[in-house]
């Protein structure tokens, strides 16, 4: 019973952070998104100011960015309502603060 119990749980935390209802205003720029979307997880890297990311240079691209931000990942959550040119716009931030693994 303990072991259901804990499953749920589990399940329950997991399952309510695999989206998040996030929405840019008008106008936001790619940095105002990453900071109302993003930065709750994503702080620079200590020691580099402004570089969030090291990353491997097959994945050193907007597309990345923008699958990650679109479709979530394990520890992810997606965020449906970041699309168009604000989806653009933040995966250029991201990129645009990133350096090679």
């Amino acid at each position: 019973m303990k072991k259901l119990l804990l499953l749920t749980a589990t399940t329950t935390l997991l399952l309510a952070g695999c989206s998040r209802d996030y929405t840019p205003v008008a106008g936001a720029s790619g940095e105002d998104i990453y900071k109302g979307a993003c930065m709750e997880c994503h702080e620079a890297i200590e020691g580099k100011d402004n570089i969030f990311y090291e990353l491997d240079a097959q994945k050193k691209n907007t597309d990345f960015f923008a699958d990650k931000i679109s479709s979530g990942s394990l520890l992810m959550p997606k965020f449906p309502n970041i699309t168009g040119d604000n989806l653009k716009a933040v995966s250029q931030y991201a990129l645009d603060h990133s350096i090679d693994k």
